[in-house]
């Protein structure tokens, strides 16, 4: 199984789940404790899912994120509705989440208390459950659950670790293809990422233009060395596509990166719009290894610090000799390694 497989599977299940607690909200206002037909409702969230993801969701993607979501609501909920009509016209006793009605003709089926009652019902579901993950994907998965547990209010350590990847020679690329044509040239970059990114289990931390910082907690980035196989995987990826890039282009990117580890501060800053960011010298000194990438000619620099913590690299990296970097503000100096992979996992 793919991980972009693996990520669909997950957000059907999300839709699910969103949905049965939308469900068990709606039923405590009615003084129910355990609503009735969870099955149905569980089964109404994977519809919703299936429907967003695999025949709406890439349609209204072009539309601004409001039109975006009122596009999905209408899209799915008209044909959930309409099959939930058929489905009840063609069973005169029919047992469905709204209650039972009998029926003598369609005209009567959709005047009922008991059908206009589900629809209700569907539509609030499955709109709150499009919205809900709507804004979780809009803000990632760890943002979103951030500020729902309110974890990042006061500023916290935790180990981590920090990849920073940058577009090699975007000066020239940005006066060479214009800035719109530039645009869409990484945005092509970035949706091909996007297999990497799963199958690496990275988090995206934030784009900076043409930069893009990917994190991982420490057991998560040392697992199956996740943070050195990431920049590895983005490159493949834009090898095999290649053709592509150049026949639309007339470029194919190239990215530098850095990766290093440690104790970084998490926290959540701003009021007007807040973000959840992270500070200390782990961001400093990949910043300034990123920068070092350049002027040793070298596509990924490693830190020897987090080499350390790794295990098993050298059955499947090269790693290069040592290399030291001043660090801005700091006494002490990062040494680094450039390092290039020999085979795959």
């Amino acid at each position: 199984m793919t991980s972009i497989t693996r990520y669909k599977l997950r957000k059907l299940l999300k839709y699910a789940l969103v949905s049965l607690g939308v469900v068990w909200v709606l039923h405590l206002f009615s003084g129910q404790a355990v609503p009735d037909h969870l099955g149905a409702w569980f089964l109404l969230g994977l519809w919703t899912g299936v429907m967003e993801e695999f025949l709406f969701g890439h349609r209204f993607r072009s539309l601004a994120v409001p039109l975006q979501f009122l596009g999905k609501v209408l899209a799915v909920n008209l044909l959930t509705i309409g099959l939930l009509a058929l489905g009840w016209a063609f069973d005169r006793q029919a047992d469905l989440p709204g209650g039972n009605a009998e029926m003598g003709h369609m005209g009567q089926l959709l005047w009922t208390n008991d059908f206009l009652r589900l629809v209700v019902q569907v539509v609030v579901v499955t709109s709150l459950a499009i919205l809900v993950v709507q804004i979780e994907e809009l803000m990632g998965r760890r943002m979103f659950l951030g500020f729902l547990l309110g974890r990042y209010e006061r500023p916290e350590a935790e180990e981590r670790i920090m990849l920073s990847i940058d577009l090699a020679g975007s000066t020239a690329l940005a006066e060479k293809l214009g800035d719109l044509k530039y645009f869409r040239l990484l945005n092509r970059t970035y949706a091909l990422m996007t297999d990497a990114v799963l199958r690496n289990e990275a988090e995206i931390h934030k784009y900076v233009g043409d930069e893009v910082i990917f994190t991982w907690p420490m057991r998560d980035g040392q697992r199956d060395l996740n943070c050195l196989d990431l920049y590895f995987d983005i490159e493949e990826r834009i090898r095999t596509h290649a053709g592509e890039l150049e026949a639309e282009f007339g470029v194919v990117p190239h990215y530098r990166a850095a990766v290093h580890g440690g104790r970084v501060i998490s926290a959540q800053i701003g009021h007007i719009k807040r973000a959840i960011e992270f500070s200390g010298d782990v961001m400093n000194a990949v910043s300034r290894m990123l920068g070092l990438c350049k002027e040793l000619n070298a596509g990924l620099l490693v830190s020897t610090e987090l080499l350390n913590r790794l295990k098993g690299v050298e059955e499947r990296f090269a790693v290069g000799p040592l290399q030291v970097v001043p660090v801005r503000g700091r006494r002490r100096q990062v040494n680094v390694h450039a390092v290039t992979r020999t085979h795959k996992a």
